[in-house]
């Protein structure tokens, strides 16, 4: 019989293995790190398992919270997102002027 690894071990293992294969993307971190928490919440590794003791209506009105949290998260990751691309694409073309700029500077010289 094999023994289960602790929540500790089994994240050290896919961080290693992560950061061997992908370097440090962050993305598949942070999606390793929750996945941990979530198997760690269902028990799936050694140690004891937290038991909240909590009544079915406490029950689904922390699981509606959940799956709320969790949309505004990924709503908010996407809003972040489209952010840092207006972001790049202005950056870029700033650069792009910049260059332009120095670019005719020169040519007054010659």
């Amino acid at each position: 019989m094999t023994e289960k690894p602790t929540a500790e071990q089994d994240l050290k293992v896919r961080l290693v293995a992560i950061r061997a294969i992908a370097g440090n993307d962050a993305a598949a971190i942070n999606a390793t790190i929750a996945r941990n928490i979530l198997h760690e919440d269902l028990g799936r590794f050694e140690g004891d398992q937290t038991i909240y003791h909590l009544d079915q209506a406490t029950q689904d009105r922390l699981l509606a919270h959940a799956r709320q949290d969790a949309a505004l998260a990924v709503l908010g990751i996407g809003t972040i997102t489209k952010q840092v691309r207006g972001l790049k694409r202005k950056v870029s073309f700033l650069i792009v002027l910049m260059v332009a700029v120095l670019a005719l500077e020169l040519l007054r010289f010659f």
